[in-house]
C-alpha cells in the first residue's frame, strides 16, 4: 500500500517548522529552475517511517512548502504539553486551597483577566496575549516570581456551561517584573499554541474560526513577611483561530 502524501505551504523565515515531531535530515538536492534546494527528513522515532520534504519557493521566497509521506506510528510532542499542563494544574489547585485557608486575613494582590487576544502566527506557533490587571495593596513594590498558565479549548453544552477538552497550551514565565506600590499593574501574558495543535484545531473548526476557551493563570508573588504565594485567576470566553490568510 502506497504511503499517503500531504503538502501545505506557509509563510515562514525558517525552513523547518515546529510540527510536533522530531526529524533528522538525510539528504538535499538541487531542483531544476529553483534557487533553493529541496531537503529530505526522516522521523527520528524508532520504527517510524514517515518522511518529509521541505523547499522554499523561488517565486515567493517567504513561502515554505512541506510535503509529508506516511503516517506516524507514535504520538507527537503534544503529549509533553499535556504532562507539563498536569504539573501546572496541580500547582494551581494547591494554590487555591492554600490561598483560601491560610491567607484569609492577610492583604494580597487582587488579579483579573481583562482580555485575551489573537496576536499572530510565527514560525513556532500561534501567539495569543492575555492582559491581567493586578492591584497591589502594599505601598512598596512587590516582585513577581513567576506566571504559570494553562489554555484549554472547550465546547459549549448550553448558554451557561462549558465542557473542557484537552489542553492546547501551557507554560511558565519566570521573573516577569514587579507590581507598582499602591496601584494597579497591567501584565501582558504571552500564550503560545504549538503549530501542530493550531493546525489540528483549524481542521476541526473548518466553518467557525472562533473557539470557546478557558485560561487558568497562576501569579506567584513574594509578599512581605509571608513569602512566596501563588494567586490563581481564571477566565472563559471566545478567541479566534488564525485563518489561512494569517499563514501567508
Amino acid at each position: 500500500m502506497k504511503n499517503p502524501r500531504f503538502s501545505f505551504r506557509t509563510k515562514s523565515d525558517a525552513d523547518i517548522l515546529d510540527d510536533g515531531y522530531r526529524w533528522r535530515k538525510y539528504g538535499q538536492k538541487s531542483v531544476k529552475n529553483s534557487l533553493y534546494p529541496r531537503s529530505y527528513y526522516r522521523c527520528t522515532q524508532h520504527m517510524c517511517n514517515v518522511k518529509k520534504q521541505v523547499q522554499r519557493l523561488s517565486k515567493e521566497t517567504s513561502i515554505v512548502e512541506t510535503t509529508y509521506e506516511g503516517i506516524h506510528n507514535h504520538p507527537s510532542d503534544e503529549k509533553v504539553v499535556e504532562e507539563k499542563a498536569s504539573v501546572i494544574s496541580s500547582l494551581l489547585d494547591k494554590a487555591k486551597g492554600f490561598f483560601a485557608e491560610k491567607l484569609a486575613n492577610i492583604p494580597t494582590p487582587e488579579a483579573t483577566v481583562d482580555d485575551v487576544d489573537f496576536k499572530g502566527v510565527t514560525r513556532d506557533g500561534v501567539d495569543y496575549h492575555a492582559k491581567v490587571s493586578v492591584k497591589n495593596p502594599y505601598s512598596q513594590s512587590i516582585p513577581i516570581c513567576q506566571i504559570s498558565y494553562i489554555l484549554k479549548s472547550a465546547t459549549r453544552s448550553s448558554s451557561l456551561f462549558f465542557l473542557l477538552v484537552p489542553t492546547i497550551a501551557s507554560g511558565t514565565i519566570p521573573d516577569p517584573g514587579s507590581l507598582v506600590g499602591s496601584g494597579t499593574t497591567v501584565l501582558d501574558v504571552p500564550v503560545k499554541v504549538a503549530y501542530s495543535i493550531a493546525v489540528s484545531l483549524m481542521k476541526d473548526m473548518c466553518t467557525d474560526w472562533d473557539i470557546d476557551y478557558q485560561l487558568d493563570i497562576g501569579l506567584t508573588f513574594d509578599i512581605p513577611v509571608v513569602g512566596d504565594i501563588t494567586i490563581p485567576v481564571s477566565t472563559q470566553g471566545e478567541i479566534k483561530l488564525p485563518s489561512l490568510r494569517d499563514f501567508f
